[in-house]
């Protein structure tokens, strides 16, 4: 009986190792070791027919037509127009960094006490979508859906419901973005949903992609 329990642990530990190593693939940026972003943030269920990526570790498939973020590269505080920003109290332009996924812009709030925060970040260094759901694991909060057609993704390092959230959307293969937003404003009814927040900017940014902004 110690024999045959000693040998299901060991062949539940070599499918764990397996199942561990299945995503990586020869020269495919989702297998190395740069890590998603901590953030947080909320995602929802994807009715688009979409391949259940949970069980492959990749991001679903995008049935819209691909959007190129390269356009916009060295310039990614041009993805939001100024009078977008300002509806979420912003009349300043963004600040350009480099961050763990890619380039990214930092927006900061009129209001520094109750206003909002965010950043815009390329996914470029961590193979766009897939990239964030092969850290799927790391996050309480992971929930799949859709911005205006394209693949999202809403995660949260807590439970999404103080302020922060982060939506992740692909673009195309390999590429795509992500909002990451901090509210302040505890009275607010956006504090306790702040993913409604960050995937209405993703809309905006996807909006702007298709318009050529």
């Amino acid at each position: 009986m110690r024999r045959t329990t000693l040998a299901a642990i060991a062949v539940s530990a070599t499918l764990v190792a397996l199942a561990g190593c299945s995503n990586e693939s020869p020269g495919q940026a989702s297998g190395t070791t740069t890590p998603a972003p901590t953030s947080k943030g909320t995602p929802a269920t994807s009715n688009s027919g979409s391949t259940d990526s949970s069980a492959t570790g990749e991001a679903p498939t995008i049935n819209e037509p691909e959007l190129d973020l390269s356009k916009f590269s060295g310039s990614e505080c041009e993805l939001l127009k100024s009078d977008q920003l300002s509806s979420f109290g912003i009349s300043k332009a963004g600040t350009p960094d480099q961050g763990t996924t890619g380039a990214q812009c930092e927006y900061k709030a009129d209001d520094r006490v109750r206003g909002l925060n965010f950043t815009l970040s390329t996914l470029e260094k961590i193979n766009g979508l897939d990239g964030i759901y092969q850290k799927k694991d790391s996050y309480p909060v992971f929930r799949p859906g859709e911005v205006t057609g394209y693949p999202s993704v809403n995660f949260d390092g807590t439970n999404a419901s103080q302020g922060d959230c982060s939506t992740a959307v692909g673009t195309a293969k390999g590429a795509g973005f992500m909002i990451q937003v901090n509210l302040h404003d505890r009275s607010s009814a956006e504090y306790t949903s702040p993913c409604n927040v960050s995937s209405q900017i993703a809309g905006l940014v996807v909006s702007n992609l298709k318009g050529g902004r």
